[in-house]
């Protein structure tokens, strides 16, 4: 991240990222509930940040999530920046929790 003299940061990434506030207004944005435990899904690192790659045949989440979704955050923790090794970890780090919020993006609608 570069800084201006007068102390502001900007990073490269915001120029084509938007704030997680605009992505969430956008059309293919969807929230979804996870409950406790293991989702059983299996995510990916892509250049635009988390992805879901496939879900497993046990995950309680078919139906409700997308292979090939964006990941953009859980429980409004912005997740775009994560790699997919640092959100599953942040994922198992909540999954005592009664649920977990999961904001997706609909790569269709990019």
């Amino acid at each position: 991240a570069d800084m201006d003299d007068d102390g502001t940061v900007h990073t490269n990434k915001e120029d084509e990222q938007s704030t997680l506030s605009t992505v969430r207004k956008r059309a293919g944005a969807y929230d979804v509930y996870a409950p406790s435990g293991p989702i059983g899904i299996v995510v990916d690192s892509t250049e635009r940040g988390p992805s879901v790659h496939s879900l497993k045949s046990n995950s309680p989440m078919h139906g409700l999530i997308m292979a090939g979704d964006l990941i953009v955050a859980l429980d409004d923790e912005d997740t775009r920046n994560m790699t997919a090794g640092e959100l599953t970890r942040l994922m198992a780090k909540k999954s005592r929790q009664r649920e977990r919020k999961i904001t997706l993006y609909s790569m269709e609608g990019y």
